[in-house]
């Protein structure tokens, strides 16, 4: 042992002499590789520069009053910052001597990155669970589409934008005909498949703050923003003829839909103007279905 030469820079750890001042005054290699600066540059720093304005709080309001107590504090987390002002979390064990100098030991910590990694993964699942709780929230398992919910949230915002632009928009509500005999005949798989059809008959080709919605059963709602009457009768009139000519499942069918357009300088909420295509579509129905009837009001 007598021929065994120590030298503190041999060790992979940092170790540090602190004045009563909380002056550097000694430091090894490892604190000197770990800070980016030379062994000569820390000596004279005062310790409050070498971390996070947090740990310094840390440090004054913990570390020092526990060392004048118990003279030694071990295994406490702080963040050293680099020359270049990176952070980076090492754990230091703390001497305090009866002059005041205190001694540290500390190694980057490798767990405290690790903690952090599970911090942000952690952090990850609950956005990403958040997310997965509110799309069953808002949305129609079945087709995709949002759920009433939803849409009153959406379509009441699109009312008062309207408003504020002066402009107008348009509400369908849309009814499979004779849908029980679908699912009578058939089966509920294949009624299943017919409302994901009509669905996507539905959402296919609108435009990006158009809303398209399942209500409940074979009732569907779908929000035109920026639309005038003449326009959406023409759109209302394509989708049924879209669903007439379609093939869902070797199963023909057909809709009704009831129209309705805001008033410009005249608007009321939507779910009033809702009530209004519910009025059109039974109107529709009363005619004989597969049609389009159209409901406007001016509103007092």
């Amino acid at each position: 042992m007598d021929d065994v030469k120590i030298d503190i820079n041999d060790f992979q750890s940092g170790h540090l002499i602190v004045d009563a001042n909380r002056t550097i005054v000694f430091c090894n290699t490892y604190v000197s590789e770990l800070s980016g600066y030379t062994q000569c540059e820390l000596t004279g720093l005062s310790i409050s520069e070498c971390v996070t304005k947090a740990s310094n709080i840390f440090i004054d309001s913990y570390i020092f009053p526990e060392l004048l107590t118990r003279l030694r504090v071990e295994e406490n987390q702080i963040n050293w910052l680099t020359k270049n002002k990176q952070r980076v979390p090492v754990i230091a064990h703390i001497n305090l001597a009866e002059s005041g100098v205190s001694y540290w030991s500390l190694y980057v910590s490798a767990n405290r990155d690790k903690l952090q990694s599970e911090l942000v993964n952690a952090r990850s699942t609950l956005e990403q669970q958040a997310k997965e709780l509110l799309d069953l929230a808002t949305t129609d398992s079945l087709t995709g589409l949002m759920n009433r919910r939803r849409l009153l949230d959406l379509a009441e915002k699109t009312n008062s934008q309207m408003a504020r632009n002066n402009s107008t928009y348009a509400v369908m509500s849309i009814d499979i005909d004779f849908f029980k005999k679908v699912n009578d005949t058939y089966g509920h798989y294949v009624g299943d498949e017919v409302l994901k059809g009509v669905a996507s008959i539905l959402s296919n080709g609108r435009r990006a703050n158009d809303l398209v919605a399942r209500i409940g059963g074979e009732e569907f709602v779908v929000v035109l923003p920026d639309i005038g009457s003449a326009h959406a009768l023409e759109l209302a009139e394509a989708l049924r003829s879209k669903v007439e000519s379609a093939n869902i499942n070797e199963v023909k069918l057909t809709i009704s839909i009831g129209v309705t357009v805001s008033v410009k300088h005249n608007h009321i909420n939507f779910e009033a103007l809702m009530r209004l295509s519910d009025d059109a579509l039974y109107e529709a129905k009363r005619r004989g279905r597969n049609r389009v009837s159209f409901i406007q009001k001016k509103h007092e």
